[in-house]
């Protein structure tokens, strides 16, 4: 009776990290749309409303052009390509920002690097090794006192 009980508590204590991390906290991206914010700098940050935009193709030909809202924002789909040049018009202000979606979609990580996940995944294996080797002598040592 209570090798059972060591046994299952053995058991909890071995699956209890599985348990765990079952609630982690996993961020996942995708590009689908690049959002321009475009404002006044100063002591406060001034949106600019309806501010010319041009966005251009990687090799310089116009892809798309349109107004930024009231907040400032301006979006558009990149159907292809890694660098895109868009430009910001307003009252006799101009400026240009190439955006790079190759560096911005490796932003994105994920929770743990790798060696970390995989030194875990070692960690699990032996733990449950253990275990094994741990019943298996105390099976054994159980057979030596009833001889």
């Amino acid at each position: 009776m209570k090798s059972v009980l060591i046994l299952a508590i053995f058991v909890i204590v071995a699956l209890s990290p599985a348990v765990v991390s079952g609630h982690a906290l996993v961020v996942d991206y995708g590009i689908e749309s690049v959002y321009i914010e475009a404002y006044y700098g100063g002591l406060t940050a001034t949106p600019v409303q309806d501010g010319d935009v041009e966005v251009f193709y990687p090799n310089g030909k116009l892809y798309v052009e349109g107004k930024t809202d009231e907040n400032g924002m301006f979006s558009f789909d990149p159907k292809y390509g890694k660098n895109w040049l868009v430009v910001v018009e307003s009252t006799g202000h101009r400026n240009e920002k190439t955006v790079n979606l190759t560096s911005a979609a490796g932003k994105a990580k994920s929770e743990f690097p790798l060696y970390l996940r995989v030194f875990a995944g070692l960690g699990y294996i032996l733990g449950i090794f253990g275990l094994f080797l741990w019943y298996k002598s105390f099976k054994q040592a159980r057979q030596s006192k009833s001889e």
